[in-house]
């Protein structure tokens, strides 16, 4: 009606419900007396459901909140694999799995094999970094060197494997 400037049968779906349905009990009683006799066997048909204002509540989003922000899983530190995965022809890329597991940041390491082995290195899982060119070899002692607490137990290569 004039509150929401919709047909009474849209109230429901507005996000201002409860206002407009205050609105329309103080204003047309006659319509109010309508909405409630339809939504009344909804409401009974659902068992126990709170009042819709309550539920709109705990639906409604707030603006400007961060969100739920991820907990970080605390996970034991595991192996640390490298894979060579063939791509065209003679070319290769080298997978490295596992650094976040020793509490490696992987930005920072990407970073670092970026600028030592002189090529492209991006993050592409959640605890993946891929390194374009067959850099095996020297990726092992570059790990040990620069991240000390990565042993050379706790690393192991792969070889090539298939995507």
């Amino acid at each position: 009606m004039v509150f929401c400037s919709l047909p009474t049968e849209y109230c429901e779906y507005m996000p201002q419900y409860t206002k407009c349905r205050q609105w329309l009990e103080k204003n047309c009683p006659e319509e109010f007396a309508k909405l409630s006799i339809d939504q009344s066997p909804q409401q009974d048909a659902g068992g126990g459901e709170p009042p819709a204002g309550e539920e709109e509540e705990k639906k409604k989003q707030r603006r400007g909140g961060r969100g739920i922000i991820k907990q970080k899983k605390k996970t034991a530190p595991q192996k640390v694999t490298i894979a060579k995965i063939p791509r065209a022809k003679k070319k290769y890329v080298t997978r490295v799995c596992g650094l976040a597991t020793f509490e490696i940041e992987l930005k920072e390491a990407q970073r670092f094999f970026a600028q030592k082995f002189s090529c492209g290195a991006s993050v592409t899982g959640e605890d993946e970094i891929t390194i374009q060119g067959d850099v095996t070899d020297d990726i092992l002692d570059v790990i040990q060197e620069k991240w000390p607490e990565v042993d050379d137990d706790s690393i192991e290569d792969l070889g090539e494997v298939k995507k």
